[in-house]
């Protein structure tokens, strides 16, 4: 088994650790067991000491945004939606953890080598999916839409749409072209998630030793979008943009530091939920 310790697959080591680290607390936002089994087996390899540099700085927003996405996504799945598809979905364990409704799809899309990991420890977990899983080995740099309709997925059926930590480690304009698929796959009633930086953080000096360590790795964050709201309006999508200043998302974990950066300025990144 290989761990992905390079490229972008190392985040979802770093990602894994923060979920194991909030699965610990008594106050815990939800409940990973899968994370520790990662994290176990990744130390059993080299993980690169600029992992660590990523994820404890990150910890407590990485638990934030986790939290954020799973009530998106039941909350899809109240209104009735039934086909999930997570873009660049590492070590997620969603699939297993939440309580998806009866008939609920959940499609995974990622990079091989993060599969080549993650599939061995959940069989070793035996564990059982709490949906239809499907696994998509492929590359949002590639024919994913092709990868994924091969794989079943119906462009007939609203789908809930998830892309968490993925758009800033796109090359630029790549996550133009992501949006424009996950747009043409969409029928009416779909629902977007996910996660983007602006340019303000690349001049970010707090910002720095996590972008250097992210490099090191072979994973940089390679694009922002300045507009959020703008970016996603001009391919038919209407959104709700929000960032870790609103108690509804922060649920008490947001540290001073952040508030202070976040509300000082233009912000450096954000979250958001968005209808077709």
């Amino acid at each position: 088994m290989r761990t992905p310790t390079a490229g972008v697959g190392a985040t979802a080591v770093v990602v894994a650790a923060a979920r194991a680290e909030e699965s610990r607390r008594p106050d815990r936002l939800f409940h990973d067991p899968l994370a520790e089994r990662f994290l176990t087996e990744a130390r059993k390899h080299s993980t690169p000491e600029a992992v660590e540099v990523v994820r404890h700085p990150m910890e407590h927003y990485f638990a934030i945004r986790t939290r954020y996405f799973d009530d998106y996504l039941l909350r899809a799945c109240a209104e009735g939606c039934r086909q999930i598809a997570v873009l660049g979905a590492g070590l997620d364990t969603r699939a297993f953890r939440l309580e998806w409704p009866p008939g609920t799809r959940v499609f995974e899309a990622d990079l091989p080598e993060v599969f080549a990991f993650k599939e061995p420890v959940i069989g070793a977990a035996g564990v059982e999916a709490a949906c239809d899983r499907v696994v998509v080995a492929t590359d949002l740099a590639a024919d994913w839409e092709t990868a994924l309709l091969r794989a079943g997925l119906d462009p007939g059926l609203p789908t809930a749409w998830l892309i968490e930590g993925v758009l800033c480690y796109l090359p630029d304009k790549a996550d133009d072209e992501v949006l424009a698929g996950v747009t043409r796959l969409s029928a009416p009633g779909s629902r977007l998630a996910g996660e983007h930086v602006s340019h303000r953080v690349f001049t970010d000096p707090v910002a720095r030793p996590m972008l250097d360590a992210l490099e090191s790795v072979g994973a940089p964050w390679l694009s922002g979008v300045d507009d959020i709201g703008g970016w996603l309006g001009a391919s038919g999508w209407a959104s709700e943009v929000v960032d870790l200043t609103d108690p509804a998302v922060h649920h008490g974990r947001i540290n001073p530091v952040d508030r202070e950066r976040i509300t000082a300025g233009p912000t450096r990144g954000w979250m958001f939920q968005a209808r077709k």
